[in-house]
């Protein structure tokens, strides 16, 4: 492996990478960030012309399809000021394009040198597709993503096309991002230019009370990684050692699993606050998290989403933004973005910062086992796969962000993120298995992910690159797995138990998982097809099931059972007493309508749960060990 801190290689990259620091940049970018507090950003971006742009319609681009939120998401809606002027303050008038909101046509005079654009923006309005590329503010915290406050001419290369920033803080406010930085000032503070590809790749984390972290480990051959905490609370900076020593360990396992880093250094953002929601994206040079106070004063507070989010967004840095699939690695920021690859982009990099919780210590394989016992079962009860392959809930990613209240399992989800890392795990098994134990996926890994030396660049794959680069590590129909999965609309998401030396069962009892959860006996999807609220109300209802036959839906809420009021007692009661009475009867409220139905049921209680095959290797707590 490369040496990141001595190697000559580094260094020559390193001059490479930032050789537009020594050019003239195309535009410059001064994000005034004092009124963050106030939920404002204002901005002033200055592009000079050249002869050809000079007495033309100038076509600027609001950036659109943002890498990370695979959507037309860019926030345009939030813009609550926008106008042009030349070198000498005069006006220049603008148009939006017909049909095109993002695409703002500047009538340029023929007298004009530069256009001055000033914006201002309104923060924290992100809906379900621009959640992680909205700019944020609070009283003592706040996030700057500064594809909200920029425009580019139409025609440029987003690799070649370079921006100077510089932001204005409020007082006593620190900053954190992964720009190189031009100057020290303590008001404002000036970053080298780079392309604007990777300035929109670039959030800055700003706030009151901030403090850094370093989480290489002496001896690991690791760039730099640095964690930046930010809080509204000056304690809140000061995380547990035991969380500490978990990212330490999660920085060294990536360094095992991949090989080699894409990156010169990694700068992972990090606000514990409640005065912001809950948030991450992913970046290559860089990672934004948001999680609630409190969640990092211990390793025991530290789970769930919040626990996966790092990781995750860790992962991304090869997954996502080195290796791209191909019809996602556009030059600008306005072309649409296939995304059919998803379920690699978003399901392989599900699955390994899973494997890296465990393998860092954040997480443990009994949880872990309880948690895919949770999707498997998910998985197998997601009715939209009758018509929708997993494919097309990549190729319709931005349709299915916000979910669906109302009969959401025969519309599906974003299934790949979570079914995508059963695909990739069951691919895992099945080399373990194959070579004997010899491979594994990290083989797989090491040369799929290669990077001999840092780079902005992209490196595009299609779905016969995946294929080539299996068969590379073993021999098997790689293709015809993927397709049985991917393109079919049964899927086979269980497929995968089996491999990793389990079974899928059933029972009467609901599973129990650790620290005392268990599947709640409200969810009788495995036996009447329906789950309920604590209150009675129905929450999901499986067509063909019992439910569905007594002509029970989503909304409706049970408010008598068998002649009495509801309680979830006696709903448990009565399930285990319906093996004998054969029925269910239920008084609901659908509407302003009172309604009598008949649940024709006599199975009694039954969850699926997932039961160790002691015949077969354990290869699910082998994928979890940690790596030397």
């Amino acid at each position: 492996m490369r040496s990141i801190s001595l190697s000559a290689t580094l260094v020559v990259s390193l001059c490479t990478l930032t050789a537009c620091a020594q050019q003239r940049a195309d535009s410059s970018l001064h994000i005034d960030a004092t009124d963050l507090p106030r939920l404002l950003l204002n901005a002033t971006q200055t592009i000079p012309l050249d002869s050809s742009q000079r007495g033309s319609d100038l076509a600027l681009w609001y950036p659109k399809w943002v890498p990370g939120s695979h959507a037309p998401g860019g926030p345009v809606h939030n813009i609550a000021g926008f106008s042009i002027t030349d070198q000498d303050g005069n006006e220049v008038k603008w148009s939006r394009t017909p049909g095109e909101v993002y695409r703002f046509i500047a009538h340029v005079p023929n007298s004009a040198t530069e256009l001055n654009i000033d914006f201002r923006y309104i923060t924290n309005q992100s809906t379900a597709n621009s959640h992680g590329l909205d700019s944020y503010g609070a009283d003592a915290i706040g996030l700057i993503s500064p594809n909200t406050v920029i425009v580019y001419p139409e025609g440029v290369s987003d690799g070649e096309w370079t921006v100077e920033t510089s932001f204005s803080l409020p007082e006593d406010w620190k900053i954190a991002c992964a720009l190189d930085p031009d100057d020290d000032e303590a008001t404002e503070h000036t970053y080298q230019p780079v392309p604007i590809r990777r300035l929109i790749d670039t959030p800055v984390m700003v706030g009151r009370y901030y403090t850094e972290y370093s989480l290489n480990e002496e001896g690991v051959d690791a760039p730099p990684h640095r964690l930046h905490v930010f809080s509204e609370l000056e304690s809140m900076t000061d995380i547990d050692e035991g969380v500490l020593q978990n990212y330490t360990n999660m920085v060294t396992q990536a360094a095992h699993m991949f090989g080699s880093h894409p990156y010169p250094s990694m700068d992972i953002l990090l606000a514990t606050t409640n005065a912001l929601s809950r948030n991450g994206l992913e970046h290559l040079r860089t990672t934004m998290n948001i999680i609630p106070l409190n969640t990092l004063d211990s390793v025991d507070n530290l789970n769930g989403w919040d626990r996966m989010l790092i990781p995750h967004e860790y992962v991304h840095a090869w997954c996502g933004k080195y290796r791209r699939p191909d019809a996602m690695a556009t030059t600008d920021f306005h072309t649409a973005k296939g995304t059919e690859l998803l379920w690699v982009y978003e399901g392989l990099t599900q699955y390994l910062g899973e494997v890296l919780e465990a393998r860092s210590g954040m997480t443990d394989l009994e949880t872990y086992r309880w948690d895919l016992l949770r999707r498997y079962r998910s998985a197998r009860l997601t009715q939209g796969r009758d018509w929708r392959p997993l494919a097309d809930t990549c190729s319709a990613s931005h349709t299915l962000r916000g979910g669906s209240n109302n009969w959401g399992s025969m519309r599906r989800g974003q299934d790949y993120y979570y079914e995508g890392s059963l695909i990739w795990m069951e691919a895992d098994a099945i080399i373990r298995t194959e070579s004997e134990g010899e491979k594994t996926l990290e083989d797989f890994c090491h040369a799929f992910f290669f990077a001999a030396e840092p780079t902005d660049e992209p490196n595009p794959y299609t779905r016969q690159d995946v294929i080539d680069h299996l068969n590379n590590v073993v021999e098997y129909d790689w293709a015809t797995f993927i397709s049985e999965r991917v393109d079919e609309t049964t899927g086979k998401p269980l497929a995968g138990a089996q491999a990793l030396g389990y079974s899928v069962q059933y029972t009467n009892e609901p599973p129990r998982g650790p620290g005392g959860g268990r599947i709640d006996p409200l969810d009788a999807r495995d036996s009447l097809g329906m789950s309920l609220g604590g209150d009675g109300t129905i929450r999901t209802v499986i067509l063909g099931s019992p439910a569905d036959k007594a002509g029970l839906a989503p909304r409706m809420r049970i408010m008598g059972i068998q002649g009495h009021t509801w309680s979830r007692q006696r709903f448990a009661d009565l399930m285990s007493g319906s093996a004998a009475a054969g029925s269910i009867e239920l008084m609901t409220v659908s509407g302003d309508r009172i309604l009598t139905s008949t649940i024709t049921y006599d199975g009694g209680p039954r969850y699926m749960t997932l039961v160790r095959d002691e015949s077969r290797p354990d290869i699910l707590a082998e994928i979890m060990k940690p790596m030397n």
